[in-house]
Parts: C-alpha cells; structure tokens; sequence
C-alpha cells in the first residue's frame, strides 16, 4: 500500500514522518512549502518521491514471521539430495560404474610403487639426519646430484611424512579402544557444534574439557592394554597458537591506541547506509584481504569491526552480515597458497615444486565462480534483511543493477545522513592522519612486506604486536595529557589539593603516582578462552586421528576411485568425501593424512584438495578455524546470532554448490600437471 500510495504524498505526510529520518523532508518543506518533496539520487534513473515509511528498516524485519521448514532447509536439502543424485549417476548407486585404470594411469602406480620400494631399499645414516634436523625440508628439493638429488630427496620425504607428520599407532588400538576413542570425539563433536543445547559452558570450556578427558582416558587405555600411549604435547600445533595470539595483540593495540585512528578509518570504509552494499564490502575486504594476507588473521581483525557496524545502523539481524565475512574469507584463501593453513601445508608437504603463481592461476576461475555464487546465494536467502521492503527477486536484481531503492531503504539513507549532519564537526576533526595513524600504518606495511617475502608468520605477527605496546606504552605515559583529580564544594569551586602533616608538622609529599602497566590494561583484553578451544581442538583431533578411523573411512568411501582420485567422474566423489572429512576431522590433518597415503600425489591432485578443503570450510561451524574466530569474536561482545542452527542452512547448499561449479572449471580449465616431474612419468604420457 505504501509502494501504490508513493506518488500521491503531500507535504503533510512527510511532516508526520520521524524527525531523525525526515530531515531531509523538513529542509525541503521550509524551502518550497508549496512543492511535493523529492528526493534526488545519482542511483535513481528517476525522480522517487519521498514516503511516510521512514520508520526504521529494522522495525519491519521485526514483523516478519518466523521462516517456515521448507523456507529454512529447503534449499540444503535440495542440495544434498543433488549431490546424491549427480554421484548415483556418474558412479553407479554401488559404484559398478567407476572405470577402469587407463594404461597411462596404470604406468604411474607401477612407477610409484618401484620408487617406493628403491626408497625403502636405500641406506641412510641416521646420525646424519638427526644432525640436520629429521623436520628439516629446507631446500631438499633441490638437492644436487652429488647429495643424492631426486632420490635423497624421496628418503627425506618419505620418512618425514611416515614418521614425523602422520605417525600410524591404529594398529596398536583394540577394537574397545577405537570405538571408545571415536564416541567421545563425536561426542563432543556435537557440544562443540552446539554448545547452547546443553550446559552454558561455552565452546573454549567444552573444548578444554574434552581435551582432557582425552588425555585421562588415553591413559586409561594405556594401562588397561587397549591402546597406546599418547603424547599430547605433539598433536597441539603451535604455529595458528602463535599467530592467533600475535594478531590479537596487533589488533587490540590498532584499535586502542588512539580514537579515530586506522582502526576507526577502516570501519568507516566499510559503513554504508545500503545494506547490500555493506555486504558487498565486506565480502570484496575479506576476499582480497584471505587471499593477501591470512584468513584467520582478516576475521580476527575484523569481526569486531562487522559487529559495530550491525551495532552502528541497528539490524535486527547481524547474520548476514558475520557470513559475508566468514564464507568469503574462507573462499577467497583458497586463491593462493599463503591464503589458509592447509594451502601452506599443501606446498610444503607437495612432492613437485608448485610456485605462487602456479598456485594463482590454477585457483582463479573456480575460486572466482565460487565466490560469485556464494555472493549470489547470499543475496538471495537473506534478501528480506539486505533489501527491506522489496517484493521478490526480480526487484532485488534490479535494486543492484539499476540503482532503484525501496522506501524503507530511503529511509535508511535519510536516517544515515541525518546521523552523519549531527556529528559532522567531529568528523572533520578527526578526518586528519595524526602521527600515530602514520606509525600504525608503517608498522603494518613492514608486517604485510614481510608476510610476503615469506618470513615466519609467527614471528612478524608477534613482533609488530610488541612494538604496537611498547608505543602504546610510551603514548599513554609522555603524549597523552593526565587526567586530572579535583575536588569541588557544593557550588561547582574547586578546592585546593589536601596537605598532610607529619607528628612534627612537617609536610608530607604526596607519592607518585602508581603506573598501570599494560597487563593491567590491554593485555587483558587478549582472547585467551579462543587459544583454549583450539588446543582442546588439537587434543580431540589427534587422538581420534590416531585410531585410524578417518583413515579408514577415506579408504572404503573412495574404493576403486582411490587411484583415480582426481579423475572425471571420480573426482566428484573424491571432493564430497573431502569435504566430509574437513568437517569432521579438521581440513591440515586431512591434509597430512593424503600426503602420506598418497606421497606422489601430482600437483593436479593437490590443487583439487587445495580447493575441496578450504570451500568445505564453509559447511558447518566447525568446518574453518575462521567460523569459530568469528562466532567468538562476536560473542564476545554479546553478538550470539552465528550459530551452527543458524550457519548450516545456508552454508550447506552455498558450499556443494560452490564445490561442485568450482570444480567441474578446475578439472576442465588448469594448468597443473597431471603428472609428477620428479617421479618421472610424465615421460609415460
């Protein structure tokens, strides 16, 4: 009614509007009291009179009814049924339509297995390889001929994949102990997924305490005879531990040291009073940004930032925003081999050279396709909150590509406007680049240079967050003015300091005052719970690692495919049991897992598990280390609208739409070898 009745409003109507959203209406009113009001746009390809609907946008979200089953799960269980339906047929309902192996693939295991046995067949000096470090890798590939060349470089590999990276211990479980191992994991598999269905722990709590009961009952085993001993301290990587702490540090200080500075800068970059628009930057920021830098490091510094923007312009529903930036950090890390932990992983552990470059141009156009239908997807479930007032699709389409906008959204604009008129002299004093902003921006620049020069994350993550204290430190103790103690008298006067007298009359000197240090201070303000849940993570993945039971899934899932892995139709298989694995026992062990089973696995091989491991992130909430990054970042500040019940929806049929277009472009379109140049069957082809 208010769409039919837009054209016909007097100036009357807009008087009865709300004054913080009809400030525009009322400036026009006292100059043409005479006109109808309009509001002109460069969006608008035409005059849109100004309607009585500039309540708030969030007021009609309000009164939206609750989404029906269907509306909720339809599209996931579409997509599950999908992807049945897509693999029965390409596979067979039993598989009795996987093809055979072709001569060339047939040429390859018997290359691979010959150069197995050479390698286990070679002497080797063990003093010599703990000399040099049984982890050291360093530049083994490119050993010269008088050091062993390709074949010293195998033995070096091969032990340290089977020895050092994914140690087999199954074989020493009993079945009682497989099977006690495996509940307790899925177990708390499920308290960590949904942590409000049973007591108010909270997830660093539930992950702690599953950790340990692990431990306990390792132990338990131990003893009893059921399995073997479990060294704890091993599993827990501390490489993210280090990096999450350094980032939170740089974090804190970027945004604590001075109000208005780059931290304030890069949230107003980011505001927009549209709200597809503000979607649309933070999922173009933290695209760009995963595949720059990291993508736990973007929504570590950026969930807070997406929250105070919900916080800023009063949604009613921050999810579709907090998805913008988790889905599209995880998508975008999968466009360099620096973007994740399992990418990283993946080049290290890969036994042919693959460069950054490589890496780039093989993951552009599915990743591009994949972040274009995760956009799409986006827009489309959560249209009522990212076009209020709109009536269907159609009109959301041409929202975007028209520039036509709703009267709701109008008066977010006015409301917006109005906001940014009310504060505007102290936005144009704090518009200036003060001397700290320039610091900050220094120090982040070395950072970022030395992240892509390739020194240890760790370390320069670390580092930059140490300097940021130690100037934070030094700003609030010699730059920043005192905060002055007086006392007044009942008329506002103020009265002089107080003199204190010894027995003697003597004056007493007042003591200086104690300084507040920074672990007083900031320090505190470091998520410590969120290091907590990620080495409760660590434990309960490497025990249950540890039965052989992902293992043996992956080997009875994949069958006649497990040669063929990344062949049509087999890799359409390969990438589901992936991304099944990814979500349940964490995509970097998955990874360790493939490149001790499979040791010569091609880079072709390596940039579909690249790609199926990050997209599955997006899955569930314990998919991606940056789900959970952002559901406690933002519960942290008292933002509990990411949940897994609310994440699954629509991260289910999102990400196996996402990984099945993806992939069908990788295994047309790459530039990869199908083919292992240092195994040498290339020359097969």
């Amino acid at each position: 009614q208010i769409r039919n009745n837009q054209r016909n409003l007097t100036v009357n109507d807009v008087q009865r509007a709300t004054l913080t959203d009809a400030i525009p209406s009322i400036i026009f009113y006292k100059q043409y009291p005479n006109e109808p009001f309009k509001t002109m746009s460069p969006l608008y390809a035409e005059d849109v009179e100004c309607s009585r609907a500039t309540a708030p946008a969030e007021a009609s979200e309000n009164r939206q009814s609750k989404p029906s089953f269907l509306r909720k799960w339809g599209p996931a269980l579409f997509a599950i049924a999908g992807v049945i339906a897509i693999n029965a047929t390409l596979l067979g309902p039993f598989g009795h339509k996987i093809p055979k192996l072709s001569n060339r693939q047939l040429a390859s295991k018997n290359v691979r297995e010959e150069r197995t046995q050479a390698v286990l067949d070679m002497e080797w000096d063990h003093e010599a390889d703990l000399k040099r470090g049984l982890h050291n890798m360093r530049d083994a590939r490119t050993l010269s001929e008088s050091d062993g060349g390709v074949m010293e470089y195998t033995r070096r590999r091969h032990r340290y994949l089977g020895e050092y990276v994914h140690v087999d211990v199954s074989g020493d479980f009993s079945l009682f102990g497989k099977i006690s191992i495996s509940l307790i994991y899925f177990a708390f598999w499920v308290f960590l997924m949904f942590p409000n269905w049973f007591l108010p722990i909270g997830r660093p709590g539930i992950a702690l305490g599953g950790g340990l009961s692990m431990v306990v009952f390792r132990y338990i085993l131990l003893i009893t005879g059921q399995g073997p001993s479990f060294d704890a301290a091993k599993v827990i990587i501390l490489e993210p531990l280090f990096l999450l702490f350094g980032l939170m540090l740089t974090t804190i200080y970027l945004e604590k040291m001075e109000r208005g500075g780059l931290f304030d800068k890069l949230r107003d970059s980011l505001d927009d009073p549209v709200n597809w628009k503000r979607s649309a930057k933070i999922m173009a920021m933290s695209t760009i940004g995963s595949a720059a830098v990291m993508n736990d490091s973007v929504v570590l510094i950026f969930s807070g930032v997406v929250v105070d923007l919900c916080v800023r312009h009063k949604v009613a529903n921050s999810l579709p925003y907090l998805l913008s930036l988790a889905t599209t950090a995880n998508t975008g890390s999968a466009y360099t081999m620096t973007g994740n932990p399992q990418n990283i992983l993946i080049v290290s552990l890969a036994y042919d050279d693959i460069s950054w470059t490589e890496f780039l141009c093989n993951m552009v156009l599915p990743v591009t396709a994949a972040s274009i239908i995760n956009a799409i997807m986006l827009f489309v479930y959560y249209s009522s909150e990212l076009f209020p007032g709109s009536s269907g699709l159609l009109e959301c389409f041409g929202i975007v590509f028209s520039g036509n906008r709703t009267p709701e959204m109008l008066a977010q604009e006015h409301a917006y406007h109005a906001r940014n008129v009310a504060k505007t002299e102290e936005v144009e004093e704090s518009n200036g680049w003060t001397v700290w902003s320039k610091i900050q921006i220094i120090i982040i620049t070395i950072f970022l240079v030395c992240f892509a020069v390739g020194l240890d994350v760790c370390v320069t993550s670390i580092s930059a967050g140490a300097i940021l204290m130690v100037l934070a430190a030094w700003k609030r103790q010699h730059w920043d003015p005192k905060p002055e103690i007086m006392i007044y008298d009942n008329e506002g006067n103020a009265l002089p300091p107080k003199k204190m007298y010894d027995m003697d009359g003597n004056e007493i000197e007042p003591e200086e005052e104690e300084l507040v240090t920074e672990s007083e201070t900031t320090l505190t303000e470091v998520d410590y719970g969120l290091l907590m849940l990620f080495i409760g993570q660590f434990i309960l993945i490497g025990s249950f690692d540890d039965t052989g039971v992902p293992q043996g899934f992956f080997s009875l899932a994949m069958g006649g495919c497990a040669d063929q892995m990344t062949s049509v139709p087999c890799v359409y298989w390969f990438v589901l049991v992936i991304t099944i694995l990814s979500n349940v026992a964490s995509n970097v062990p998955v990874v360790q897992m493939l490149a001790a089973t499979f040791p010569y696995a091609t880079p072709y091989d390596w940039m579909q598990v690249s790609f199926s491991a990050t997209i599955a992130g997006n899955l569930t909430m314990l998919g991606s280390a940056a789900n959970m990054i952002v559901a406690f970042q933002a519960a942290k500040v008292g933002d509990r609208t990411f949940t897994s019940e609310r994440h699954a929806p629509f991260g289910i049929p999102s990400t196996i739409i996402s990984l099945y277009a993806g992939t069908a472009l990788l295994s047309m379109v790459h530039f990869a070898p199908e083919c292992s140049e240092k195994l040498g069957d290339c020359e097969a082809e």
